[in-house]
């Protein structure tokens, strides 16, 4: 105890093991960026919880147009610092990542409508526990998208990256300057992105 307690004086511990709820606004929007891990959940009440990680380091905050932002390092991340954030949320019309980390669905979602899924210079989001009518994703300068859609599908890869889809869209497609467009597997569309991330 008192080891844990000396390392968390020198900045070397700085995530308590309890999860905290965060305060904001209502949202409709996910933008994650700089390697923040983030995990979404169906629920009808909003949650927004941070499992690891503090906001003394991590911005997290709801834009106007409500966009919730989170952002795991603004200005300087102490060395071996994680942030993972839980969200539970009956709504969302758009996820968007920069810079690495992850974004995963996970759990069961009632069918929607429309989604616009984006990644830009690396990371991953995995929504695939999303059955989404009409799908709107792009890749830029690197990253994943593992989506399903049952209606549409717009597809957009630029300077690297990759995009996986399943169900039964009608799918359009554009890469430039290298990426891929490709139909999941359809034995992995329930497989653990962990596992995914291994074949």
């Amino acid at each position: 105890m008192r080891f844990v307690t000396a390392l968390s004086f020198l900045g070397l511990s700085v995530s308590p093991p309890a999860q905290r709820p965060v305060q904001v606004a209502q949202f409709h929007a996910i933008e994650a960026g700089n390697g923040a891990h983030v995990t979404v959940r169906y629920g009808t009440t909003q949650r927004v919880t941070i499992v690891k990680g503090s906001r003394e380091y991590s911005h997290i905050t709801v834009t106007r147009g409500g966009t919730l932002l989170i952002d795991k390092c603004p200005d300087h991340c102490p060395r071996g610092y994680e942030l993972e954030i839980e969200i539970v949320t009956p709504i969302l019309s758009s996820v968007s990542l920069t810079s690495g980390g992850r974004i995963e669905g996970r759990g069961t979602f009632p069918r929607q409508a429309e989604l616009d899924v984006d990644v830009a210079h690396g990371g991953t989001i995995d929504i695939r526990p999303l059955v989404v009518d009409r799908v709107t994703a792009s890749v830029n300068q690197g990253g994943r998208i593992l989506t399903v859609s049952e209606t549409s599908l717009v597809a957009t890869v630029n300077q690297g990256g990759f995009i996986a889809y399943w169900g039964h869209a009608k799918v359009s497609s554009s890469i430039s300057h290298g990426g891929v467009v490709t139909e999941g597997d359809p034995r992995q569309i329930s497989t653990p992105l962990s596992d995914v991330d291994q074949e």
